[in-house]
């Protein structure tokens, strides 16, 4: 059953706050003291990575801390968290610590050690869980032809809700963000080495606009740079086929869609468009392009992604 459109879709001001926050903290400095301010906080965006927020050691004392059943001291965090094999310095243990104070990510339990916030043991959390997902994704790589097609299909089922949902709440400021990446391929297209880098860059805008946090993180690992092999192995094969210049047309489409305000266009047109890609990633190629194609998969070395 075909899903009804909008007809007067919304057209939201763009605001820091519109794809949501964590409580993730980053410090802010106090200038009358010379150090960090204890109570300032600037939210970090809900997707950004843990691993990016605090520097590693940072990150190692806060899971120590919030792993342990009773408070832990410096000496001891120390021996814990190494460096160079060596236990790391109770002097750089306390610095560490003041900061991860001064975030509220951790407090003093009077000498006896530190313990986690609420908020730190939150945060200690969701960095396990970015390990996790490093691992899990790590057994995800793009080595054949078929991984190709296979990654084209997934994409298929995430941006065509991605779409819709950008054709009914894209802001003015968004629309004119996406027609200027849109304009980059465009002029791009005819350079092969620019064409591939920035072949993707529609797509990952579009995810950009959505406020459906489940969506965006998904197109997170369609997007991660582990697969940026794709778009070289693509271009391989439509440069042959004849078919590049489709792909500046697809792509007006979908903005002329997504202007319109109209989810049911924006949709058809995006699986036109990777229904092409898949026919193309599909077809009997030129057996030097195939050569060359299963060659550059074979010699490829994917790059751990940490978030698209």
């Amino acid at each position: 059953m075909p899903r009804s459109a909008s007809c007067c879709p919304t057209r939201r001001p763009s605001s820091p706050a519109r794809h949501g926050r964590s409580t993730v903290a980053t410090q802010r400095s106090n200038p009358e003291a010379g150090e960090p301010g204890s109570a300032a906080f600037v939210p970090a965006p809900a997707h950004a990575s843990v691993h990016a927020s605090l520097e590693p050691r940072a990150l190692e004392l806060l899971r120590a801390i919030a792993n342990s059943p009773e408070p832990l001291g410096a000496r001891e965090l120390g021996r814990r968290i190494e460096a160079g094999n060596r236990p790391l310095s109770e002097s750089t243990v306390n610095r560490l610590l003041r900061r991860l104070d001064e975030q509220g990510l951790t407090r003093s339990m009077d000498g006896r050690g530190r313990v986690v916030s609420e908020a730190g043991r939150a945060l200690a959390q969701r960095a396990a869980a970015e390990v996790t997902w490093h691992q899990q994704i790590g057994s995800l790589e793009i080595r054949t032809v078929q991984d190709v097609r296979d990654l084209l299909v997934a994409r298929r089922g995430v941006e065509r809700e991605i779409v819709r949902e950008a054709a009914t709440s894209v802001s003015g400021e968004d629309v004119e963000r996406l027609q200027s990446v849109m304009e980059e391929y465009e002029r791009s297209v005819h350079t092969e080495e620019r064409r591939r880098d920035v072949s993707t860059n529609f797509h990952k805008a579009l995810a950009s606009t959505v406020e459906n946090t489940m969506l965006r993180a998904v197109a997170m690992v369609i997007f991660d740079p582990r697969f940026d092999m794709l778009e070289h192995v693509l271009d391989m094969v439509t440069a042959g086929r004849g078919t590049t210049m489709h792909s500046v047309h697809e792509h007006e489409e979908i903005m002329r869609a997504i202007r319109a305000g109209d989810p049911d266009a924006a949709e058809a047109a995006m699986v036109r468009h990777i229904n092409r890609l898949i026919a193309d990633a599909s077809a009997v190629v030129a057996p030097s392009t195939r050569l060359a194609i299963e060659l550059l998969l074979k010699n490829h070395s994917p790059v751990i992604g940490g978030g698209t």
